[in-house]
């Protein structure tokens, strides 16, 4: 077994692990009868109204990338886009990261091995943008709930935030240090690493659609816990799905696997919801992110399996 081999095995051994302890770790917390109960009463309705909006900011967000792929001379429609998109979605569910389905994202826009740097990093701008939207409800929820949270709590998250603006704003100045941490890019000229800078009308309709996307995932959250019965303020779920979007994107458990309801069952405690209900909300939205993956294998599988050598043809002259 190759060296490169070995360490993958070793990754994916961790990453079971601490999601394994993580959920071992709640389940000792809480008692499951009660969350099995909160779920068996909750309204089925709504979390179908939460399952299709999610659905709806998918859409949204394979358009967002579509714009993205336009400056580095992607030529695709929309549509094809937006089958690679959901396509990316499915495979998320069979690949050991959260970010996953964005490595097949990239496989299918790529024409070519030289193409590849720049495929990722339209996936790569896809998400940071998205993220970019997500911290704008956080900053918002923070404000508006900050009585709940101990000041370093509170602190930190709107530090993060501004951290993550600064960073983003002064990355051009940064050309050294982005080449030397993010290996896939260093084949990316300067004028093309940069260009989403030299296209703020291009960056700032993303960002746009960030915000609406970011909407409906919060409004998911709001239906999810008027459907639990919790009776907490709107703007807490303005707080609480950002940190346990952040902590599930953390490269340390099976696709956040565990860590996501940790973070639920934390953050949603300054708000007096009890274990049991937190961890319910957590399972009842890892429902709906499996079968969204799931709805995401529909374009793949009965709409015409996207071949290689179409994606190839599409961006012929790129």
């Amino acid at each position: 077994m190759s060296e490169g081999r070995v360490k993958k095995t070793v990754l994916f051994i961790f990453k079971v692990t601490v999601s394994v302890l993580a959920v071992a770790f709640l389940l000792s917390r809480l008692d499951i009868r009660n969350t099995f109960g909160f779920l068996a009463l909750s309204s089925k309705p709504l979390w179908l109204l939460s399952l299709l909006i999610l659905v709806l900011s998918q859409v949204i967000s394979s358009y967002r990338w579509y714009l993205l792929l336009q400056p580095l001379d992607f030529t695709l429609s929309w549509f094809r886009v937006f089958k690679i998109y959901f396509t990316g979605m499915f495979f998320s569910l069979f690949l050991p990261t959260v970010v996953g389905g964005d490595a097949v994202k990239t496989f299918y826009i790529a024409d070519n091995m030289k193409r590849a740097p720049s495929a990722f990093y339209t996936v790569l701008a896809d998400r940071v943008i998205g993220m970019a939207g997500q911290q704008v409800f956080a900053l918002a929820g923070v404000v508006l709930v900050w009585s709940y949270f101990p000041f370093w709590l509170s602190a930190g998250l709107l530090s993060f935030v501004l951290v993550f603006y600064v960073t983003i704003f002064l990355l051009p100045r940064l050309f050294t240090l982005v080449h030397s941490v993010v290996k896939k890019l260093r084949e990316l000229p300067r004028e093309k690493l940069f260009i989403y800078w030299n296209r703020p009308d291009t960056v700032l309709k993303a960002w746009g659609l960030s915000l609406v996307i970011h909407l409906c995932v919060t409004i998911c959250h709001i239906l999810i816990g008027v459907s639990l019965g919790f009776k907490i303020p709107i703007a807490a779920y303005m707080v609480v799905y950002p940190v346990s979007a952040i902590v599930a994107t953390l490269p340390l458990s099976l696709n956040g696997i565990g860590l996501r309801e940790a973070a639920y069952v934390y953050m949603l405690g300054f708000f007096g919801v009890g274990r049991e209900e937190a961890f319910a909300l957590g399972l009842m939205w890892f429902s709906i992110v499996l079968l969204n993956g799931a709805i995401g294998g529909i374009p793949y599988l009965f709409g015409g399996k996207l071949k290689l050598d179409e994606i190839r043809k599409s961006t012929a002259g790129g």
